[in-house]
């Protein structure tokens, strides 16, 4: 059963991509549309290779790049623009989500070029979609704030790899009253990356960095109540 499932759902990506033929990939998304700056992009694709074999994973690497787009020169970047590298992936993993910067173009918008490290010539490019500058948003101020929660690792400045364990720790006699606290993954800004989970106020969390590219970020700890916060300094996660 598994197996009909498996071929029943890579018949529906090639569907939906279009019949595939010798070496080639295949983006399923974006699709054309407007994007705001701020929001998270599901890039996906699919892919088939029938003269060529990656034989390690060096040679299933994809980058994946943004350009700019002009309507008068078809499905490809406009010459003599700037390209701006997203990220480098594992060509297997099928999907990949970004985070939309805040990017200005002078042309009619932007597509994904989605390319095989090792095999440049094999690539595929996205629909053409916008990017739009999304509002400012600020974090709100705590009301009623009485106790400023002192976070002591990570601190400003610590680098940690993807997939390892962060250590969080904080002063927990400064809220003693409190039986837990939660844990939240922000931003530099301090705009929530992640959702926010309760822990035992125990002032020590050990967080298995699951994020999948690279990025700068801070973690917050506050009181179910939100009288008592605390944010950490910005630490890096590197591959």
């Amino acid at each position: 059963m598994r197996k009909v499932a498996l071929i029943g759902w890579f018949l529906g990506l090639m569907l939906t991509a279009g019949p595939l033929s010798a070496d080639e990939i295949s983006v399923l998304k974006p699709t054309a549309g407007t994007f705001n700056s701020g929001a998270l992009m599901e890039i996906q694709w699919t892919y088939t290779f029938l003269e060529w074999t990656p034989a390690n994973a060096a040679q299933r690497q994809m980058v994946i790049s943004i350009h700019q787009y002009g309507k008068d020169y078809g499905l490809r970047p406009v010459p003599g623009t700037s390209s701006v590298e997203i990220a480098t992936v594992n060509l297997d993993t099928l999907k990949y989500a970004w985070r939309v910067p805040n990017y200005t173009s002078n042309w009619d918008g932007f597509i994904l070029r989605l390319e095989m490290k090792e095999r440049p010539s094999i690539y595929a490019y996205s629909p053409p979609f916008e990017i739009r500058k999304g509002p400012v948003v600020k974090p709100p101020l705590p009301v009623g704030l009485k106790t400023i929660i002192p976070i002591t690792s990570p601190t400003a400045g610590q680098s940690y790899k993807i997939g390892s364990t962060m250590p969080i720790r904080w002063d927990k006699e400064k809220i003693k009253g409190y039986g837990s606290v939660w844990l939240q993954v922000c931003w530099p800004d301090h705009t929530a990356d992640w959702g926010s989970f309760p822990t035992s106020n125990t002032g020590s969390y050990d967080w298995k960095i699951a994020e999948t590219a690279e990025n700068t970020l801070c973690i917050k700890i506050y009181t179910q109540d939100e009288k008592c916060v605390g944010y950490s300094g910005n630490f890096k996660i590197i591959k």
